[in-house]
């Protein structure tokens, strides 16, 4: 321990020696006038990232200060404004400001000799004590001893003992006098303050739950939106970046997921003004000033009916007094695919086709003479050296058994045949790059903050692109006791999509599930430079004549569209304009009362063009006609408007604190939509709906509205014991008229332990709050019109004798009058500490979280003339566990920091419909089964669980539950050697792995999630890390079932080639035969199609150097950084797929499937970041 305390003393005396130094490389620029100097230093605490700490009894905070400084060092700063009287010194990351004391003098005196300490008995080092009324004085030392001479010429001298941000005492020197002294805190510093709901609140009395993001901690990231930013850096919260498609949004989760079918996304609001469409990328990140997420029920509760995701607060930058300041910020950067799949070359897979028809023919041969047998007939012979027409000949027609012409010159082992890496041809090096310019600035009465932004998002999937411009101004303006501005930041956005998710023939064909697909022995591009689809047509194509001369077509090789010829030739363009402002008005009616009134707007608007053209041939067709053109267009609107009157009441009253809010709110929204498909078009040239003729079409319209009433009353008392409690009601149109108000309470109480007496002896506890809160808050993500009986158009035979088609409506679903949103209720306590002098600080979060009043479909008797009704049922508890730690540290020159933080979180299904009536759903494919049950996590993979594959037959004859076929089949797809061995769950001695032999086999929700990063700072050098990690999710990877399958039919993993070839070459013990049909239920989705999700990301590195002010001055240029950014560089994963984040599917009961999807991009980007 006093090695421990030797050390951060010395830490201390060296900071105090080099602090000097140090400042001098901190450069100021602001034009002040006629301005206080207590707002001076709250800039000079702004540009330099510094506290400023002094005493009020020695700093007149009122002295007006005019004077322009360009580039002005801070020594220099400070020594023009204050006074002579004053000095100041670095400390810890703060300029202290005291009264100047004079040098130690000598003389013939009397010898006093003592030890100062603090309030927690603490030393206190570099204390000055001097004689008053003198010069004479000296300072402590290391362990805060001190030896003082006082002059004989001195009646009744009286030693002081000061020191920045202690009182000073006063000790008259007496026979018998104690000159052990202990100095008593008593300092002023500019408070940190975090965004809460409809208000700001000094950080440290925070009582609720909440992750604070700042705009220093998301400088120099080369990401496109703020979500991005987030991802790894916040205890609880979740945020996950399945594609990676230029302009795509993340999903954020906060604590877990407490639904299953209302929404899972938390409330994002920007400046007050809640978000209608949930796309944070068409917001420029250079204009955020900060995030915070609101994790908790009692923090978010003030937002009601919404709050129950979490709530996610945007506040954008403000205009400060003084001279402009302009800002730019740009980046190019270079995008590469973070990772390919290791896939079979043509000529080993030209050997699997052929290890599959073989094995297939074989199978089929058995059947064909078990069969035989049982009719008492000779039995055929064969060989797998028969050609295709006695194949076909012997197995009735069946194609799966012949051998592709195609394959072999590669199975001769003929070189410079074509070797086509698809995966190369879709993916290229793609340009990136970002350009804002800000200015702010403004006077004592108007301030204002503007900005113009540019990114271009090149993806790395050929024609993708992703591009944006926007702009933003924020204006304030005070005139007397009032105050209003406004804040307006249109947007448009333009993005060239490719059909990059899902299989390789879903919606015309998925660009990355086709590239997976296609066999690598055909070319991109035919001779005469057209695109080549002779894998569409290779089965129509093929041919084969029979021994009697007969010609049979096909050979049952799987279509699939050439992917490049995807990705260049179909069309598919967005176009979105966005307009989110607010304006504002305040009046302070009284000194402590002010009335707040705030109208926002967010208008989105969007159209979306599609066109395929004939030249993208018709599917699976001998010559590869062209097909019917065909093009859609989308176009929806969405308004949505929000009008808040608030007052709020703030007092102080001897160290009591009250803040009162009270206020209501009014909200609605409008979506509108329009669909046309048109087809038949003269020409490919000609994309726009007018060349076609339009054969399909709707339009849609919807509204809902929102009134509230809110009440929040805040407590403090000398930021010791603080308290807070909240309440807003909520009428929602949404539900129905007996439900259609909502009442959402919440408390939260706080204890900063640390100023207790009997704290003091710990010393090295800078800081300790103890934190208890509750809440209810709600879900009112459902249809709008979700609670009322609907009518769908249908079409009836009517007529008589002449019937005909007559169109018609009926009511398609059951109204639900006493429909109610979804509750959350949650507990939560915690704390948040800090140790030895701030360099060590963390905190921990515990809850326990009950989603009740479930809204579901629960079957209704048939005689309504419905099958099911959304009712109020059931519960989900979410509990969970967050921690966080951050270390900070400065050596002269060098600094340092490192920070922690991991979070788990448990997800439980207590109660469900009538009965506890599983839900099980079906995923993409057939037999992907989820399953929510009672006692379990939402959404859980419900599948057969395969024990290996079997090596020999005698495994298959051991086993009495092996997979039999039907007696029809004479044991054709029987299991046999190389195929899997499934395990008989329920133990009934009969293998039904289709019905009751599954399982509950992981979900998608991780065990935890945890980060970590740090960062260097020397000499204008900076280096910055971050990393982000989760741990013990499972992955629904549905790419095995095609390109893992061992069929032959599309290309393989690289992994196919550790499979069961013979009893001799049993491969991995693993990977099942190759076999074109496959057999033994080897294509059922089961465990096999599971993997370990887990991983550790380095998310961002960042190098950057800040250029002496020396040299930028001459230039005008006040600060000037460079950087180096690296944007997913690493990822260290077992997870066979593109990314482990993924999952195509977003529905809380069928979340973790990977189908095809959007590959990560790594990013190298170089930057600059330029304040003039």
């Amino acid at each position: 321990m006093n090695n421990r305390k030797r050390l951060l003393r010395l830490f201390l005396v060296i900071s105090f020696c080099i602090g000097t130094t140090w400042l001098s490389a901190q450069t100021v620029n602001k034009d002040f006038k006629e301005q206080s100097l207590k707002t001076v230093l709250k800039e000079v605490e702004r540009q330099t990232g510094l506290s400023v700490i002094y005493k009020t009894d020695e700093l007149n905070e009122d002295k007006k200060i005019t004077a322009n400084f360009v580039n002005a060092p801070v020594n220099e700063v400070l020594k023009l404004i204050l006074d002579d009287n004053l000095e100041f010194q670095l400390q810890n990351k703060m300029i202290v400001i005291s009264r100047r004391s004079a040098p130690q003098q000598s003389g013939p005196a009397k010898t006093i000799k003592g030890i100062v300490l603090d309030d927690r008995g603490e030393p206190v080092i570099g204390a000055t004590i001097q004689v008053k009324g003198t010069n004479h004085g000296t300072i402590t030392d290391m362990d805060g001893n001190y030896v003082l001479e006082i002059p004989s010429d001195q009646k009744d001298p009286v030693v002081v003992y000061s020191y920045i941000g202690y009182t000073t005492q006063n000790v008259p020197v007496k026979p018998g006098a104690n000159f052990n002294v202990k100095l008593k805190e008593d300092s002023k510093v500019i408070d940190e303050v975090v965004v809460v709901g409809y208000g700001v609140q000094r950080k440290r009395d925070v009582t609720t739950a909440i992750a604070s993001l700042r705009a220093s901690d998301m400088k120099g990231q080369p990401v496109t939106s703020m979500a991005e930013a987030m991802v790894g850096k916040m205890p609880g919260v979740q945020v996950t970046q399945s594609t990676g498609a230029p302009g795509s949004s993340l999903d954020i989760k906060v604590r877990g997921v407490g639904t299953i079918t209302a929404g899972t996304s938390p409330l994002y609001v920007v400046d007050g003004v809640p978000l209608a469409k949930e796309q944070l990328s068409s917001f420029n990140m250079n204009d955020v000033e900060s995030i915070e997420v609101l994790k908790d029920a009692s923090s978010s509760a003030i937002y009601g009916s919404r709050g129950s995701n979490g709530v996610v607060l945007i506040t954008t930058k403000k205009g400060t007094e003084g001279r402009a300041v302009v800002t730019y910020n740009g980046y190019y950067g270079v995008q590469t695919v973070s990772k390919k799949i290791d896939m079979l070359n043509a000529y080993e897979y030209a050997d699997l086709v052929y290890d599959a028809r073989n094995n297939s023919y074989t199978d089929k041969m058995l059947s064909v003479n078990n069969k035989l047998a049982a009719q008492g007939k000779p039995q055929l012979a064969y060989s797998l050296a028969d050609n295709n027409g006695l194949r076909l000949q012997n197995t009735g027609n069946d194609s799966n058994t012949i051998i592709p012409l195609e394959i072999m010159p590669y199975l001769n082992g003929e070189e410079g045949l074509t070797d086509t890496d698809w995966q190369d041809e879709i993916f290229r090096t793609a340009g990136m790059q970002n350009h804002a310019v800000s200015v702010s600035g403004g006077t004592a009465k108007v301030k204002y903050y503007g900005s113009l932004d540019y990114l271009k998002q090149d993806g790395v999937i050929i024609n993708s692109d992703y591009s944006r411009y926007s702009a933003r101004l924020n204006l304030d303006v005070t005139e007397g006791i009032f105050k209003f501005g406004f804040s307006m930041n249109p947007s448009r956005t333009s993005e060239n999509r490719v059909n990059a998710d899902g299989a390789y023939n879903s919606n015309g064909g998925g660009v990355i599930a086709s590239a997976l697909h296609s066999s690598p022995i055909f070319p991109v591009y035919n001779a005469d430079g057209s695109f080549s689809f002779a894998q569409n047509s290779w089965s129509g194509d093929t041919q084969t004549v029979l021994p009697n001369g007969k010609i049979v077509k096909g050979n049952s090789q799987t279509q699939v569209w050439n992917p490049v010829a995807l990705a260049s030739l179909v069309s598919d363009q967005t176009t979105a304009t966005r307009i989110f402002g607010n304006v504002y008005g305040e009046v302070n009616l009284l000194p402590e009362l002010k009335y707040r009134a705030n109208l926002g707007i967010d208008m989105y608007n969007d159209v979306r063009n599609q066109f395929r053209p004939s030249t993208l041939p018709l599917s699976n067709t001998a010559g590869n006609p062209e097909s019917i053109p065909e093009g859609k267009s989308n176009t929806s609107r969405l308004t949505n408007w929000l009008f808040e009157q608030t007052l709020n009441y703030s007092k102080d009253v001897n160290g009591h604190s009250f803040n009162v809010l009270g206020g209501w709110t009014m909200q609605r929204q409008k979506d509108e939509s329009n669909y046309v498909f048109a087809n038949g078009y003269i020409t490919n040239s000609i994309k726009s709906l007018v060349a076609g003729t339009v054969t399909n079409g709707n339009s849609k319209a919807s509204e809902w509205a929102l009134l509230s009433g809110l009440a929040r009353v805040q407590y403090n008392y000398l930021g010791k014991y603080m308290a807070s409690a909240a309440v807003r009601a909520d009428g929602a149109s949404r539900f129905g008229k007996e439900n259609r108000w909502g009442y959402f309470p919440s408390m939260s109480l706080g204890w900063r332990m640390s100023e207790e007496q009997f704290m003091k002896s710990l010393t090295f506890v800078d800081d300790l709050k103890l934190r208890a809160s509750y809440g209810l808050t709600g879900n009112f993500r459902i249809p709008n019109y979700g609670a009322l009986g609907q009518i769908s158009y249908y079409s009836y035979v009517l007529g008589g004798t002449a019937p005909s088609v007559i169109k018609g409506a009926a009511p398609s679903s059951m109204p639900n009058p006493g429909l109610s949103w979804e509750k959350t209720s949650q507990f939560n306590i915690g704390f948040d500490a800090s140790l030895f002098t701030n360099r060590l600080t963390f905190g921990m979060d515990v809850y326990d979280s009950n989603t009740y009043d479930l809204l579901l479909d629960v079957p209704v008797p048939m005689t309504t003339g419905y099958s099911t009704r959304l009712e109020n049922i059931g519960k989900v508890n979410n509990k969970g566990i967050e921690f966080n730690m951050a270390t900070n540290h400065k050596m002269g020159e060098f600094s340092w920091s490192l920070n922690f933080n991991i979070s788990k979180n448990i997800n439980e299904v207590k109660e469900l419909g009538p009965g506890n009536a599983e839900i099980i759903s079906s995923g993409s494919v057939s037999n992907a089964y989820f399953i929510t049950r009672v006692g379990e996590p939402i959404g859980s993979y419900y599948l057969p669980v395969v024990e290996g594959v079997y090596m020999n037959q005698a495994e298959v004859d051991a086993n009495p539950v092996r997979y039999k076929d039907s007696p029809s089949n004479y044991g054709l797809a029987d299991s046999k050697p190389g195929d899997f061995r499934y395990k008989d769950v329920n133990g009934d001695g009969v293998l039904d792995i289709s019905n009751t032999d599954r399982a509950i086999v992981g979900n998608y929700m991780p065990d935890f999630t945890y980060g970590f990063g740090g960062s260097l700072a020397w000499r204008g050098i900076d280096l910055n890390v971050v990393c982000q990690g989760v741990q013990g999710n499972e992955i629904l990877n549905l790419s095995r079932r095609y390109f893992y399958n061992q069929e032959g039919n599309m290309n393989n993993y690289k992994g196919a080639l550790n499979r069961w070839k013979s009893e001799s070459e049993p491969g991995d013990g693993q990977t099942v035969r190759a076999n074109r049909v496959s057999k033994g239920q080897n294509g059922t989705t089961s465990t096999w199609h599971v993997e370990d999700g887990s991983y550790l990301r380095i998310k961002n590195i960042v190098l950057g150097y800040t250029l002496p002010a020396a040299w930028t001055k001459k230039a005008f240029v006040s600060n000037a950084r460079i950087y180096l950014s690296m944007q997913n560089p690493f990822t260290f994963t077992s997870y066979e797929g593109y990314n482990p984040e993924v999952s195509n599917r977003s529905d809380a009961t069928t979340n973790g499937e990977d189908y095809g999807v959007y590959p990560l991009a790594r990013t190298t980007s170089l930057g600059i970041n330029l304040t003039f």
